[in-house]
């Protein structure tokens, strides 16, 4: 079969055998692949420097007849992130590699997009944004400002259920004030405020019980204290 090319981000790497790696990755006309990457372990293997995470990559291969591809060549681009948001990225990689599927079609440009907002924010509440866009983009959310059961629009206080946000008709649960939606409403859309602690704590608290929903355990950036 004929190589084919395509732009790429590498969300996992799993060791197979004594010297190769299989690779999934999100691309961006191909949506997500897994592909051997024969001999990636070895030390003198190309593959080594350039099969990273967080970086812009340009991948080719061989798709198989009937299992996995092959990987055939690997052009590392420039970094996504700075050192010091790694972790962060490392957190969205993960939540990216179980919401979008092997044979999704999607994945690619809700991840990077995510990526770039995690990188271009630099307030404190940059990966809550950045999980909340991957979130939205898998279709998981729906706008703060209506009951995602009735689509009331809801002036006052709303209640958070079962990773559903609903007006006092169609739910109780712990209860989402006008002021927080709001704020949190102008942090998605570029606003340069800092949310309070509690109104942090509470937003973290939001995407742990949606990532809890789909079988994702959260990880230490959405356990509130």
């Amino acid at each position: 079969m004929a190589e084919l090319i395509d732009k790429a981000l590498l969300v996992r790497r799993i060791p197979y055998s004594d010297t190769s790696l299989i690779c999934h990755f999100f691309t961006e006309q191909h949506g997500r692949i897994t592909l051997m990457a024969r001999g990636a372990r070895r030390p003198k293997s190309s593959f080594r420097a350039s099969l990273e995470p967080l970086f812009d990559l340009k991948i080719s291969w061989r798709p198989g007849r009937t299992g996995m591809g092959t990987l055939t060549d690997v052009q590392r681009g420039a970094s996504l992130l700075q050192p010091a948001q790694v972790l962060d990225g490392q957190e969205l990689l993960a939540i990216a590699s179980r919401l979008f599927q092997e044979g999704d079609p999607h994945g690619f440009s809700e991840l990077a997009a995510s990526l770039h907002m995690l990188e271009s924010s630099k307030q404190t509440q940059g990966l809550s944004v950045a999980v909340w866009h991957l979130l939205d983009q898998a279709g998981l959310l729906g706008d703060l400002q209506h009951c995602w059961h009735c689509s009331a629009e809801v002036p006052g206080t709303m209640f958070w259920q079962q990773g559903h946000l609903l007006c006092g008709d169609c739910g109780t649960g712990m209860e989402i004030s006008a002021g927080l939606r709001k704020s949190i409403t102008t942090v998605l859309n570029g606003g340069r405020i800092m949310l309070s602690g509690q109104y942090s704590r509470t937003w973290r608290e939001i995407i742990r019980m949606v990532l809890n929903e789909q079988g994702i355990k959260a990880t230490d950036s959405f356990k509130t204290v």
